[in-house]
């Protein structure tokens, strides 16, 4: 009887270790995961500008997203948003060279910030190609679905006014 008790103390232990591991590590495990579906959003964000497809590139927007771009007012619903970028979209000049270098998952991982760094080429006011490097910074957040969508996106601009 004395041995069954150990056993069973010894199973319980074991059990307790493993809920405890099963318990923190899947977080570290879909840090990972969430931080790649985040890279590949990104990514597909960037091609979907490239390519000016204004309906695949509003597919990553939170519905309640907020943009902040420089020398701008905040835009704060997505027609604003969708507005702002189709006037870029009509310049054929237009085109970003980005990369994300940087992203980090909440603990509850239904929020997430990345930044990274960006050069856009466009036409300047002299009608000649021109271009403006930025820093940026965005906030995402994790939908029901599991999708990763973007609520707050804010960039800086090299360009003086």
């Amino acid at each position: 009887m004395l041995q069954l008790k150990k056993a069973t103390s010894i199973v319980g232990t074991i059990c307790l270790i493993c809920q405890a591991f099963l318990t923190i590590n899947p977080a570290a495990a879909n840090s990972g995961t969430h931080e790649r579906a985040i890279g590949e959003a990104y990514r597909d964000w960037v091609e979907a500008t490239n390519a000016k497809d204004i309906e695949k590139w509003a597919s990553f927007l939170a519905p309640d997203a907020i943009f902040l771009p420089p020398n701008n007012p905040a835009l704060n619903n997505e027609v604003k948003i969708r507005e702002f970028y189709i006037r870029l979209f009509t310049d054929e000049r237009f085109r970003l060279d980005c990369r994300q270098n940087h992203v980090e998952i909440s603990q509850s991982e239904d929020l997430a910030w990345s930044m990274g760094y960006c050069s856009a080429t466009f036409t300047g006011q002299n009608g000649e190609e021109a271009q403006d490097k930025s820093k940026w910074a965005k906030v995402w957040k994790r939908l029901p679905s599991g999708e990763w969508k973007c609520i707050v996106n804010s960039w800086s601009s090299a360009l003086v006014r």
